[in-house]
C-alpha cells in the first residue's frame, strides 16, 4: 500500500472542499493513523474513544457530527455498530458514492437538538417536502380556496383614511384656517401671522430639526407661551414701576 499516494489524494480532495474545517481534518489523520497500524487492511474497525483521543476531540457530538461529514463526502465509508462489545467498521475512499447511514435518525431542517440530549446516535439532515406535491391539481385548487376562504374578512393592512382629514392637517396650512383655529383659542389674528411668519421662515421646522407634523399642536403651545410671556412682562413693568414709586418725600440737600 502507498500510503503517500492516499495522502496526496485525500489532502487534493480536502482542498478543493470549501466546508473541510481543522476538526475534520483532525480526525481523519486519528483514523488514518488506526488504518496504518492495521498495515492498511481493506476494512478497520475501530474504538470511539481511541479516535477521539488520536484527534483531540473532547466532545462526543463533535466527533459524530465530523464522522458523518467524512462518511457524506466520500473520504470514507463509516458504518456504526452500536453494540459496545463490537468495533465500527471504516473503509478508506469508497470507490461507490457514499450511502446513507443505516438506523440514523433524520434531522429536519431549522431544528435543533438540545444541549442535554445523549448523542448516542449520527444524525443526518432530510429536506423538508412540501406536504402538497404528492396532490393532485384538482386536490391543491380545493386546498388553496379552502385556505382562501379562511382569510376572508381579515384585514391585514390597514387603510388609511383620506379625505377632510389630511386636509387639516396638511403642511403649510392656509393662514385661514391658522386664523379662525387662533380666534377659537381666544387669541388674536396678529398673534397668527407671527406664527405662520415664524415657521414660514424655518421651513416649519420645530425647533429648527424636526418637520412640523401637527400644526395646530404647535399652534396651542405658541398660544400658551404667548399668554405667558404677555402676563410676565406686564408683571414686570408693574413691579418696575413700584419701585420707582417713592411715598416720601426726600431732602437732597441734607449731606449723607
Amino acid at each position: 500500500m502507498n500510503y503517500i499516494k492516499q495522502l496526496t489524494h485525500f489532502f487534493n480532495k480536502a482542498q478543493a472542499d470549501s466546508d473541510f474545517s481543522a476538526t475534520h481534518l483532525s480526525l481523519f489523520m486519528a483514523l488514518f493513523q488506526l488504518w496504518n497500524q492495521a498495515r492498511f487492511a481493506k476494512q478497520i474497525q475501530i474504538i470511539r474513544d481511541d479516535a477521539m483521543r488520536l484527534g483531540k476531540i473532547n466532545s462526543k457530538a463533535t466527533y459524530h457530527k465530523a464522522m458523518a461529514y467524512l462518511h457524506k463526502q466520500g473520504y470514507i465509508d463509516y458504518r456504526p455498530s452500536y453494540n459496545p462489545y463490537k468495533g465500527s467498521t471504516i473503509t478508506f475512499f469508497p470507490e461507490q458514492p457514499p450511502r446513507s447511514l443505516p438506523n440514523a435518525e433524520p434531522v429536519q431542517i431549522l431544528s435543533t437538538r438540545p444541549i442535554n440530549e445523549p448523542y448516542n446516535k449520527l444524525y443526518s439532515t432530510s429536506i423538508i417536502m412540501d406536504n402538497t406535491s404528492d396532490l393532485s391539481i384538482d386536490q391543491k385548487s380545493e386546498k388553496n380556496k379552502k385556505t382562501a376562504s379562511s382569510n376572508q374578512g381579515v384585514l391585514l393592512f390597514p387603510k388609511k383614511e383620506k379625505g377632510s382629514a389630511q386636509k387639516e392637517i396638511a403642511i403649510p396650512p392656509l393662514p385661514e384656517q391658522v386664523e379662525g383655529f387662533f380666534l377659537a383659542s381666544q387669541s388674536t389674528v396678529q398673534e397668527a401671522h407671527r406664527f405662520i411668519n415664524h415657521y414660514t421662515a424655518n421651513g416649519w421646522l420645530v425647533g429648527g430639526k424636526s418637520p412640523m407634523k401637527d400644526w395646530k399642536a404647535s399652534a396651542k403651545n405658541w398660544i400658551s407661551n404667548s399668554i405667558n410671556f404677555t402676563k410676565s412682562a406686564n408683571y414686570g413693568k408693574s413691579n418696575r414701576a413700584q419701585q420707582l414709586h417713592t411715598s416720601t418725600r426726600k431732602n437732597y440737600f441734607e449731606p449723607l
